[in-house]
């Protein structure tokens, strides 16, 4: 016989609360809690009021037709478990959830669909890029079958929800930067557009990778190298959704706290202080003093391993290309489309999340600057710190699908289209064709890896052994060039340790 129902909630998380009042922002969690517990199919909901500002959808109105949305998962642990095993994931069931009006909430219909939910607008509420408005909705409710996760009626659990904010990028054609000039090495220089999901896939990706670069040996560099990618690599066609920021640093303090110890160990930079890095703690308790700003000294291993826990995935840098300049030409622009640039340099107000850059037409965070005001130093900013109620696209840095900060800031890590020459003469074969998109189930190896099928080098930590790996857009300290949604000079570096200029970005297919 089952017992009575005990399940209660004794912790509530409130995840990525920032302020940046252009694209949706401010994601606030309240009010969690279980309600409606099924003894007989083992289901209770988690309930919970979500609310973010500047809100859109603009679906087949017009340009860019997309909308804003939450990525919305959920962590528990068993009172009284031993600490070694940790916070697990909670399976999410793919229908009976409660939308508030006016929101969608549902489930991916990729692989791992379970492990969380998008909410956004269930309709229009805007025809142009402005009229964005909040939302505010309460009692969302989401059935977890705690019975798959071996629950028994009587636990008694502790429950932390997590929102992130996406971008839901549609399916279409784009392009590719088709020439090579100044700083712009290893470009594209065939199928430079884009007309369905297996133009790319059928075909091959021709490049040209100087000898400057790996030294061939030759005067005009390999010419012509081939590879061609599998039928399921994600080339970027097909709708995803993106993450709208970097990872902060409140966000992957979070996720520190909720590994186990062994866990830790591997994931945490240990770099508080230096270069603008607030994340300080030991294992069960970590904290960022400064959350809103995106976080850097995140390796390759680290960011796939936060992707794994989310159960989000790695993007590829033909996806970053579509998610900069959508069915825009292809040319050497930022990612707000054009080259009228301007690095921060002043910081006002506290650096509390409502911080802003007041030096005239800043729209990025490049160049090396040492900043006034603020905390001062060098490093990264608070994700999406250069919108305003009014900006425009240019002045608030932000892609032509409105995602923030895809030049500048932080490198990226994206999953490469390349093959590498390590010494200059020796091609090393990446298995990159193999990346097919799968996604992350919640749950990493007992030391703190991911561990998803086709993901290229999860497991390696030194060197420049990240195969399969590439940086793109650009950071805090380098010059404006590296910045080109165009440039691909880092896209055959496969750096594998944690360094003061990366960071990462993730996403997820419909």
């Amino acid at each position: 016989m089952k017992k009575s129902t005990i399940i209660t909630v004794s912790a509530v998380l409130i995840a990525l609360a920032m302020t940046m009042p252009l694209w949706a922002n401010h994601v606030v969690l309240e009010n969690v809690s279980l309600t409606e517990q099924n003894t007989t199919d083992d289901y209770t909901h988690i309930e919970f009021d979500i609310s973010w500002e500047n809100s859109w959808r603009l679906d087949g109105v017009a340009a860019p037709n997309n909308w804003d949305a939450a990525w919305v998962f959920a962590k528990y642990n068993i009172v009284g478990d031993d600490p070694d095993v940790g916070w697990k994931h909670c399976t999410l069931n793919t229908s009976g959830h409660t939308a508030p009006t006016g929101s969608v909430v549902e489930n991916p219909t990729s692989d791992n669909s379970q492990t969380g939910v998008f909410i956004y607008r269930s309709a229009d509420n805007k025809t142009t890029e402005g009229n964005a408005a909040s939302v505010d909705w309460d009692n969302a409710k989401l059935r977890w079958n705690y019975g798959t996760d071996g629950i028994e009626d009587g636990a008694i659990v502790d429950v932390k929800v997590f929102a992130i904010e996406m971008v839901y990028i549609p399916q279409g054609e784009f392009h590719l930067f088709n020439g090579e000039s100044g700083n712009f090495y290893a470009e594209f220089n065939s199928g430079n557009t884009i007309s369905s999901e297996d133009a790319i896939g059928e075909n091959t990706i021709t490049w040209i990778m100087k000898d400057t670069y790996c030294g061939a040996g030759t005067s005009d560099g390999i010419a012509g190298y081939n590879a061609a990618l599998g039928v399921n690599y994600p080339k970027g066609f097909k709708a995803i959704y993106c993450m709208k920021y970097e990872i902060s640093q409140g966000q992957y303090a979070d996720f520190l706290s909720l590994l186990t110890d062994a866990q830790d160990d591997n994931r945490y930079p240990n770099a508080n202080g230096s270069y603008r890095h607030t994340i300080s703690g030991s294992y069960g308790s970590y904290s960022a003093s400064r959350p809103d700003r995106a976080c850097n000294w995140i390796s390759w291993a680290d960011g796939l391993a936060y992707a794994d826990w989310a159960g989000l995935r790695p993007m590829t840098e033909l996806e970053y290309e579509k998610i900069c300049r959508g069915p825009e030409t292809a040319g050497i622009e930022y990612a707000w489309g054009n080259t009228t640039i301007t690095a921060a340099t002043t910081i006002s107000g506290t650096e509390n999340g409502t911080e802003i850059i007041t030096n005239p037409g800043a729209n990025c965070c490049y160049s090396g600057q040492t900043f006034t005001g603020g905390d001062k130093g060098k490093g990264p900013l608070r994700c999406g710190i250069f919108a305003t109620g009014s900006s425009s696209r240019q002045q608030s840095g932000a892609s032509y699908y409105g995602v923030m900060e895809l030049s500048g800031n932080l490198w990226e890590r994206y999953i490469t289209v390349a093959k590498y020459c390590s010494n200059g003469s020796t091609w090393i074969e990446t298995g990159v064709s193999s990346f097919d998109g799968r996604h992350g189930d919640g749950v990493l190896t007992t030391n703190g890896f991911a561990d998803v099928t086709n993901w290229p080098s999860p497991t390696v930590t030194s060197g420049n052994t990240a195969f399969g790996s590439s940086f793109r857009g650009g950071d805090w300290s380098g010059g404006a060039a590296g910045l080109c949604v165009s440039d691909r000079y880092s896209a055959a570096a496969p750096y594998a340790y944690r360094r003061q200029y990366d960071g990462f970005r993730l996403s997820r297919t419909q």
